[in-house]
């Protein structure tokens, strides 16, 4: 995909949008959370998390069945237990992870967002307890999140 098209190959017809904020400017999430959570409980939230989108209002931007829902899952823990302070595992297994190019094949506008924010936030409500995150790195998550996510919005809302 040219990721300079604002036309993506594929059933996308709407144009593109780039918040003009640009790329996020936060900090990095401190690596006291993989050290803590390990890639087992890293990959657990995430398949929480996942079972969560894929019941959301968003969940037709996910895969629907439940082995691809976890295959999906298991991608984005690979690149999260990085982002945790951990190891390269998804640069290692699929490449550069180059995001927001990867997000453009679907329509993203902020209500999607905001959708995956929720669903974001009550598997990080849980994290302290179901999979050992520690409770003094939630906050630091969350920011890094919210920054994070305002880059794949790749669409206006529209107003009704």
């Amino acid at each position: 995909m040219d990721i300079l098209n604002t036309h993506p190959a594929g059933d996308r017809e709407e144009p593109i949008w780039t918040p003009q904020t640009g790329p996020p400017q936060t900090d990095r999430i401190p690596v006291a959370v993989y050290e803590a959570m390990g890639e087992t409980q890293i990959t657990a939230f995430f398949h929480a998390f996942y079972r969560r989108l894929g019941e959301s209002s968003v969940a037709d931007l996910f895969p629907k069945s439940e082995q691809n829902l976890m295959r999906a899952a298991d991608k984005s823990a690979a690149m999260f237990v990085f982002l945790f302070g951990g190891p390269h595992v998804y640069q290692k297994k699929y490449g550069r992870p180059m995001m927001r190019a990867r997000h453009l094949p679907f329509v993203i506008d902020e209500a999607a967002r905001q959708e995956w924010l929720r669903c974001y936030r009550e598997t990080l409500d849980e994290a302290p307890e179901l999979f050992a995150m520690p409770a003094e790195h939630v906050d630091a998550v969350w920011k890094f999140v919210v920054d994070f996510s305002a880059w794949m919005v790749n669409a206006e809302t529209k107003e009704d």
